[in-house]
């Protein structure tokens, strides 16, 4: 966790990106976002579907989960938001802006198809499902403008997550019960082996945390007046 957030917290006071002005909205959108996926996490921990190796932890529980599993909800969230910032600044142009909602509507199907084909893997069926339905929400009825956005600052997001995800599964940190997944992974020897979950439940977290910074962003905009 530390490795991960060096960098994002050093560079957030970089005169370019000016990370620390979106603080007041960042911050609560992460907190909101933190508080749904640890009452998950919480469950699911509770009932089999993981397990965290105490080999590799503090020792600290809170519940049934790590102090460092608190920690990874408000980590990861803050290094992918300096991840969907820094994009933004650099890259001018949305290279998915004119098939978004496609891609979108596409991920939608797929992921419902997957998550109501294997409702009895509890890993599969929600994250699936709960990331179709978000995803729908974002795209049909809130129709997001920052939803190619979005999909940019995800893709270029996968490349850390895997590589930090990779350590703690094939350490392994996070212990996972194969009957409640679809047992396909992400598989480097010695480096990964990560479950193809994985990178739904990240799509879905960092949607949230997305989501919820551009609609505090641009209410706060409303609400100010026209000089």
């Amino acid at each position: 966790m530390l490795a991960c957030i060096a960098y994002p917290l050093a560079q957030s006071f970089e005169r370019r990106i000016t990370y620390w002005k979106k603080w007041k909205y960042v911050f609560p959108a992460i907190l909101i976002t933190a508080g749904f996926f640890i009452i998950w996490d919480e469950f699911f921990t509770r009932i089999g579907v993981w397990n965290f190796n105490k080999k590799y932890t503090l020792g600290i529980d809170i519940g049934s989960l790590p102090f460092e599993e608190w920690l990874f909800f408000f980590v990861v969230p803050y290094c992918s938001f300096f991840v969907y910032f820094v994009a933004n600044y650099f890259i001018k142009k949305d290279p998915f802006k004119s098939f978004a909602r496609l891609l979108a509507l596409i991920f939608v199907v797929l992921l419902l198809l997957l998550g109501l084909f294997n409702f009895d893997k509890w890993y599969t069926a929600s994250s699936c499902i709960l990331t179709a339905v978000v995803l729908l929400y974002v795209t049909v009825i809130a129709k997001a403008e920052y939803l190619g956005r979005f999909f940019m600052a995800y893709f270029i997001g996968l490349i850390p997550l895997l590589i930090v995800n990779g350590i703690l599964t094939s350490t392994p940190v996070v212990e996972y019960n194969n009957t409640e997944n679809l047992s396909i992974r992400i598989y480097i020897p010695s480096i990964a082996n990560i479950p193809i979950e994985d990178t739904i439940y990240f799509m879905l977290l960092l949607l949230m945390n997305v989501s919820l910074y551009e609609t505090f962003s641009s209410r706060n905009k409303r609400d100010i007046p026209n000089r």
